[in-house]
């Protein structure tokens, strides 16, 4: 039998469209589980021949630390005290992480048995009983309320150990946005960022914050006072905040603060997973960074 070269060509790329029809998809892409409770994730492993799709590996990956092969999920799968799973129906998996702590948070990864570098595009867990975040504000050491900048200055607003919804921030300043940047420590616990700049028309006087639980309305609030002696966590970052280097900011921000914040837990790890949504910036010149002592507000029902 003999083959033509349009032939070859075309049995040569066979594979690979049959390859790129294979599509993981996971769900939910966030989950929050109380401590105790159960996980649930699910896998869709659709493509040219589900039939022989009769198992998916699930894999973790904790910032830090490398991916890490867990639990097959397949028709005889059995539980294993942590991780149980099963397939149930075509191209359909499922996998039950029981009892979870926040050593548990992390992003989860499902993939093919039959097409060993297709992943699915992940789960983040995030484990917490927390009811809201606790808030923080960085703003420039050399910043004086007292009077109006001279040019725009930066802020950033930190939401730490964040339950599920809170993802709106607003500024004293300007309208609420969604959050800027968000991640996991070491330690399981979830952050998020909010970044804004102040201008000499918005200033008056103080800078605050508040955070929006999307679905109930519920909001928390900080407002700063004038940064003196008691400001901890001195340090320097480039404060030209592109969009190409916002995410290396934060870390560098966050990297470098080693004490406290007052009126806030101690900084978390250098973001290993941020999900960004930028917002054009106008530049400033380089910016010493303190953790500036804060005042709470009562919680308020929007």
């Amino acid at each position: 039998m003999t083959c033509s070269p349009a032939d070859a060509i075309l049995l040569l790329l066979l594979p690979g469209a049959a390859l790129a029809q294979l599509q993981i998809r996971q769900s939910p892409a966030r989950l929050w589980v109380r401590p105790g409770h159960t996980a649930e994730l699910n896998c869709t492993d659709s493509g040219w021949n589900v039939d022989q799709h009769r198992a998916v590996n699930w894999y973790r990956e904790q910032p830090g630390s490398r991916l890490q092969f867990i639990y097959q999920s397949s028709n005889s799968s059995r539980s294993d005290g942590k991780y149980s799973g099963m397939r149930r129906a075509n191209g359909l998996f499922s996998l039950h992480i029981s009892s979870v702590q926040k050593e548990d948070s992390g992003f989860y990864y499902c993939a093919s048995t039959t097409h060993p570098f297709e992943f699915g595009d992940s789960t983040r867990l995030v484990v917490t009983d927390a009811v809201e975040p606790t808030l923080s504000i960085l703003l420039p050491v050399d910043a004086d309320l007292r009077e109006p900048p001279s040019a725009a200055i930066p802020l950033l607003c930190h939401l730490y150990d964040v339950p599920e919804g809170w993802d709106v921030v607003g500024w004293q300043h300007s309208n609420a946005s969604l959050v800027t940047a968000t991640s996991l420590d070491e330690r399981g616990i979830l952050s998020a960022w909010s970044l804004t700049w102040l201008t000499a028309e918005q200033w008056d006087g103080t800078v605050g914050c508040t955070a929006t639980q999307s679905s109930t309305g519920r909001s928390i609030s900080v407002t700063t006072s004038q940064p003196g002696s008691t400001a901890q966590c001195l340090q320097w970052l480039p404060a030209v905040l592109l969009p190409s280097v916002l995410t290396i900011t934060i870390q560098l921000m966050l990297q470098l603060c080693k004490k406290p914040h007052i009126g806030g837990p101690g900084a978390p790890q250098p973001p290993q997973h941020p999900q960004v949504s930028f917002n054009t910036s106008p530049p400033v010149l380089q910016t010493e960074y303190a953790a500036v002592a804060l005042r709470s507000l009562s919680p308020r029902v929007q």
